[in-house]
């Protein structure tokens, strides 16, 4: 097994065509094809299903894809340690971030980290789905670090460090009957329109789970993919939102809502695969995060 065979596989895979394969690789498209057979009769598996109009991985394709992507890193890992010996970190690095972060200078930690490595290639990106989108990349190694809101720093596969964690609260509107209490219970409020992040986002996987387990079905009637937009919405009395402390939340009250059992903590962590060693480039992201947290107390 070659390493321009794997490449010219993880090309197909993504592609999805042997012509935009070839080209992306830049090579020809019947030396991709003749390398993709041999590296089938190679690992005496069909690796892709292929028709006049499409192609599509077969089940040892998929199997195949993850490990020949991580024995690309691999390689390119070592390439790039030799490098960097010889003339600094270079490569590149992939970070996955949360939408409305505000409790890292994301801008000045990426600065202060390309003052330091101008030859490492930056590339940050958000999930559609959050959270579960974001740990989805890393498994897959599309990602190399991933800022995330998690239960736990617990997750099988990945190392988890864990910047600050949160117990989420209630917001309510500055009017609402219920900003005067002292505290609610979850049945008090079950009746109430809820705001809250989309299904793979921590905040709303975790506060569905609570109420979940104390019995209590809420509605959630606004959906937004920044949570740093919620008390806004809160404000304007659309609804109640549990959420960690926010820098935005001024217009709103906050009150202590009892469950039962309690409601999980919010962690917000960086996370990267555990199952290889982290690149020198995202070693030394990860040691600079820390000068650039802005504050422990609000998200």
């Amino acid at each position: 097994m070659e390493q321009r065979q794997l490449q010219f596989f993880v090309a197909v895979a993504e592609e999805l065509s042997f012509t935009r394969a070839a080209r992306r690789t830049h090579a020809v498209q019947s030396t991709v094809s003749a390398s993709i057979r041999a590296l089938e009769r190679d690992l005496g598996a069909t690796l892709f299903r292929r028709t006049t109009s499409s192609v599509t991985l077969t089940e040892a394709g998929h199997a195949l894809l993850p490990e020949a992507r991580r024995a690309l890193d691999t390689l390119d890992q070592a390439r790039a340690a030799v490098d960097g010996v010889r003339e600094g970190i270079g490569g590149s690095l992939r970070i996955g971030t949360l939408s409305g972060l505000t409790m890292i200078d994301l801008p000045a930690l990426v600065r202060d980290f390309r003052d330091r490595h101008p030859r490492v290639q930056l590339s940050l990106g958000t999930a559609a789905t959050g959270t579960e989108g974001l740990l989805a990349g890393l498994r897959a190694h599309e990602l190399d670090v991933a800022f995330v809101g998690v239960p736990s720093t617990t997750i099988p596969g990945l190392h988890v460090d864990a910047i600050t964690t949160f117990q989420p609260r209630l917001l309510v509107p500055a009017a609402h009957p219920l900003a005067g209490r002292q505290q609610v219970s979850a049945a008090a409020v079950a009746d109430e329109p809820f705001i809250d992040l989309p299904p793979g986002f921590c905040n709303r996987v975790r506060t569905d789970n609570d109420f979940r387990l104390a019995g209590v079905t809420r509605r959630v009637v606004i959906e937004t993919g920044d949570l740093s937009t919620i008390p806004g919405y809160v404000e304007s009395g659309a609804g109640l939102a549990l959420v960690p402390p926010l820098v935005t939340e001024t217009g709103t009250r906050v009150v202590p809502v009892d469950l039962e059992p309690p409601a999980a903590p919010w962690v917000l962590g960086v996370a990267r695969d555990a199952t290889s060693a982290p690149t020198r480039a995202a070693q030394a992201f990860l040691g600079l995060i820390g000068t650039h947290v802005l504050r422990r107390d609000r998200y």
